[in-house]
């Protein structure tokens, strides 16, 4: 239907839900055959699917504060997981605030610094701070450096996958109660709302419930390895990136392992939002309730031998996008053209007929709900990436059916034609008739992006809070914990519950 959701005599409510590392093809509306995601599978089935959505930077921060903003992460000089935004750059959360909504954080947004609301006018709950969730309960308040906590993308965080209970299980059990009582408790004539509920889940450590991982371990068809010959014509910087995150000594087992886990966090999760969708269908106010369900990034989950997250292919860069609102928007569509997360922010404000936000490069995303086909929002979608310490720059740009990705530690690039080559099996950047358009890609890349002007910022930046580290300031200050103690079931991995286990 294209009905217009101005037409209505109230503004909406929104339900943001944002997961962490959510794999864009692991959802079962998404063509995954394995995967049982009902309750994702149901929002897509009375809203719509956006196929092609992107992030802006494949790394949690720099990605959420360019969902926040709207704007590109290096606009907003939020280049890795420590950078801070600044508490005078405004968010959808002041527009949608300023426009009457109450706005409402649930949990997780990654925020760095002293700032943990930037905008928002409540937080329910804080962030899961590992050492607040009794990581290392289990070895006497000491770090164990094999822990998947510890080494975050490192092979062992794969090694050491498989089933029993992690803090993140636990975290999102009480995001989800508090999510749920926020929604029952609202009164019928109150101001509208815009809740984010952030999900931890699937994001590694890769651990889920026995049942759900003895079943994928069971459906789940084998994931080959790179051979011989697909790894000698990898790039080389994607070679670096393997040997420099141990990915080259995880064991098809491992890799097999790891997968089935992470699918069953992917279930694990699409649990929690069905409890979230329930609440809103018992609330009375469920056709004036817009629902939005998205990650952070993806995750490669074993897809060509790769895990986690900091590079270009689908897997990772690529971000599951659905959009629901009843009466007021499709059903049942999915949409095709690349869209990229920074084209929330604009699109929450559209929704909630709040005022732009200033220096936005995000564009609103309602021509598309509403079914105006003429519209094609972007000729091109950029992200850029720098790696975890911010030493390796690199960015992205996907136009037509091109996705060039450009290494500037290395002046060289990968080319993949994705009508011809979904699966990004050959990389194109040393055939001589594709030549003119790698030249093409380096010239629309130059618009977007100047690594030189990038890293001396970071430099300053990283003078500045060397500075401050001397004085014994954390790294991330006044982090928003959340209030909870963990149950000694949930607090560690037992690597001794799998199957294949061997004494060290």
């Amino acid at each position: 239907m294209n009905a217009n959701p101005t037409d209505r005599s109230g503004p909406p409510n929104i339900i943001m839900i944002m997961s962490d590392q959510h794999n864009p093809h692991v959802m079962s509306c998404a063509g995954d055959p394995y995967v049982q995601t009902p309750n994702l599978d149901a929002l897509a089935a009375s809203g719509v699917l956006f196929s092609q959505a992107y992030c802006s930077n494949p790394l949690c921060v720099p990605s959420r504060m360019g969902f926040m903003t709207g704007r590109y992460p290096s606009e907003i000089e939020c280049w890795t997981n420590q950078c801070e935004l600044s508490s005078e750059i405004p968010t959808f959360a002041h527009g949608l605030g300023a426009s009457g909504y109450e706005t409402v954080l649930c949990s997780r947004m990654h925020f760095v610094g002293i700032d943990q609301f930037h905008g928002f006018e409540k937080r329910l709950f804080g962030e899961p701070i590992p050492d607040r969730l009794n990581v290392w309960k289990r070895n006497d308040g000491v770090p164990d450096p094999r822990h998947p906590f510890v080494n975050g993308m490192s092979d062992y965080s794969v090694k050491m996958s498989g089933y029993g209970k992690q803090p993140y299980q636990y975290y999102d059990l009480k995001v989800t109660e508090l999510a749920c009582d926020y929604i029952k408790s609202r009164p019928a004539e109150g101001r509208p709302y815009c809740l984010v509920v952030g999900y931890v889940l699937p994001h590694d450590p890769y651990i889920a419930d026995k049942d759900l991982f003895d079943h994928y371990m069971a459906v789940l068809p084998e994931v080959g390895t790179p051979s011989k010959s697909e790894l000698a014509q990898l790039h080389p910087a994607m070679s670096k990136w393997r040997e420099r995150h141990g990915v080259h000594l995880i064991s098809p087992l491992e890799n097999r392992r790891a997968r089935a886990a992470y699918y069953g966090l992917v279930t694990e999760m699409d649990r929690n939002i069905g409890l979230v969708l329930d609440a809103v269908s018992s609330s009375g106010d469920a056709d004036n309730t817009v629902v939005i369900y998205c990650s952070d990034h993806g995750d490669m989950a074993g897809e060509k031998g790769l895990w986690w997250k900091s590079n270009f292919y689908e897997g990772s860069v690529g971000i599951p996008l659905i959009v629901s609102f009843p009466q007021k928007i499709q059903r049942n569509q999915t949409v095709t053209q690349p869209i990229s997360l920074i084209d929330l922010a604009p699109t929450l404000l559209d929704i909630g007929k709040a005022e732009p936000l200033p220096q936005i490069s995000g564009l609103s995303l309602l021509p598309l709900l509403t079914g105006e086909s003429s519209c094609h929002l972007h000729s091109e979608i950029f992200a850029d990436c720098y790696g975890m310490l911010g030493n390796l720059p690199s960015c992205m740009l996907r136009w037509d059916s091109w996705k060039m990705v450009y290494f500037h530690e290395t002046d060289s690039c990968q080319l993949f034609n994705l009508t011809e080559d979904p699966g990004e099996c050959h990389d194109l950047r040393d055939n001589h008739t594709c030549q003119p358009i790698i030249q093409a890609g380096r010239e629309k890349i130059s618009r977007y992006w100047s690594a030189q002007d990038i890293m001396s910022k970071m430099q300053r930046k990283e003078q500045q809070m060397r500075y401050v580290r001397k004085c014994g300031h954390p790294l991330i200050p006044h982090a928003f914990p959340a209030p909870i103690e963990v149950p000694d079931e949930y607090s560690y991995f037992d690597r001794t519950q799998l199957p294949d286990h061997k004494p060290v």
